[in-house]
């Protein structure tokens, strides 16, 4: 969970339940992320996100994770 910290704004304070709820988020993100796509760029555009969302009120870890994947491809699976 702490990983999601060293892309917080040093400025903004969250409340301690909303931090747990975005590192849950973002661990859960950057885990199903694909090796190659875990990149650092990656996990910093990924905790972006989830900052952004916070701030605008965004609580549910659930819809963290997932509007932060949004637009990112998900691996093809075998037929």
């Amino acid at each position: 969970m702490a990983d999601i910290l060293q892309f917080r704004p040093r400025l903004n304070v969250f409340a301690p339940e909303l931090t747990s709820a975005m590192g849950d988020a973002y661990d859960k993100a950057i885990a199903s992320l694909p090796d190659s796509e875990a990149e650092l760029a990656v996990r910093e555009l990924v905790a972006k996100r989830i900052v952004r969302l916070a701030r605008r009120g965004e609580r549910d870890p659930e819809h963290l994770c997932s509007s932060a994947l949004s637009g990112f491809t998900k691996p093809r699976t075998a037929a």
